[in-house]
């Protein structure tokens, strides 16, 4: 096995519920837009990625109304301010009946709906359910990044995963307030909110670095095949992701695709030096290819 180390990055952290006020946010949900209803995310959506299937031009954070109808007898018999915002963390993760009992997972990376279902799911799945139970609640509810300086790393064979993280923003006039499924938003991260086409682009990214990361049952199909048309989806739904654009890289240096793997590494240098690794994959895939060429040089010679 060789030594070099692929970085993939995604956002795959995450552990327990925990609603904090911060001063960190380097950007404010007034500009751009970031939020949009499931009739808007879908039109935008399929404007983006026009030959999208119909179930997945769905808004991942979409909620059944019964649970949105739970939530608000909960937030409601809470005092207003803070106290609702926590009281609607504290609904995900009170256990049944009193709350939906889900618990985090890294995972299972999915839409608001299936993780209910489950009783589970990491930082991105548990941020679509609080994102559509807020929208269901008429809150100012948008996703956001959460990033350090020195990112979390998992070793996976040849792969090096990068973590991210994904928390929710609660930007009212008279609430201000970051729910983090990790209980680090005082730790020195950055907290910077995110539209939610990116936030679907990342669920995308996630559940396709998971393919090749897991390597799900014998037997099963390539999950690199899966995951390379998961990366370019993500690139397609948002272009400026520098995270699927590494990661995009990896899946075609994977299937020797080399010029195609170069053009996606230097794109995602440009958009994200996602702390230096699509430098770093971009010089391992080269290091790589060189020795193979001197290998089969050696043995033409011969």
């Amino acid at each position: 096995m060789s030594c070099h180390r692929f970085i993939l990055v995604a956002l795959f952290s995450g552990l327990s519920f925990v609603a904090g006020t911060t001063g960190c946010l380097s950007t404010t949900p007034e500009g751009p837009r970031l939020d949009y209803d499931s009739t808007a995310f879908r039109e935008t959506l399929h404007e983006r990625v026009p030959d999208l299937g119909e179930p997945m031009l769905r808004a991942p954070f979409e909620v059944p109304e019964e649970v949105v109808s739970r939530a608000r007898e909960r937030v409601m018999a809470a005092p207003p301010g803070h106290a609702r915002v926590r009281a609607l963390v504290k609904f995900l993760s009170d256990p049944e009946p009193r709350g939906l009992g889900l618990v985090y997972d890294w995972a299972t990376s999915t839409t608001a709906e299936r993780t209910i279902e489950l009783g589970k799911g990491d930082c991105v799945a548990l941020a679509n359910v609080l994102v559509g139970l807020g929208r269901g609640l008429d809150w100012p509810v948008f996703f956001a990044e959460a990033r350090t300086e020195r990112p979390e790393l998992h070793e996976f064979e040849e792969l090096t995963v990068l973590s991210d993280h994904m928390v929710v923003v609660v930007a009212a006039r008279t609430v201000r307030m970051v729910i983090d499924f990790l209980g680090i938003v005082d730790k020195g991260y950055s907290i910077r909110p995110i539209d939610d086409l990116t936030a679907y682009a990342h669920l995308v990214n996630n559940v396709s670095g998971r393919r090749v990361v897991m390597r799900h049952g014998e037997g099963a199909d390539d999950p690199w095949e899966a995951a390379l048309a998961g990366f370019e989806l993500a690139t397609r739904v948002q272009p400026s992701l520098g995270r699927a654009w590494n990661n995009l890289g990896i899946a075609y240096a994977h299937f020797e695709r080399f010029e195609e793997a170069r053009s996606a590494y230097r794109r995602a240098v440009e958009l994200d030096t996602a702390f230096g690794s699509a430098e770093h994959n971009l010089t391992i895939m080269e290091t790589r290819a060189q020795g193979e060429t001197m290998l089969l040089e050696s043995e033409l010679a011969r």
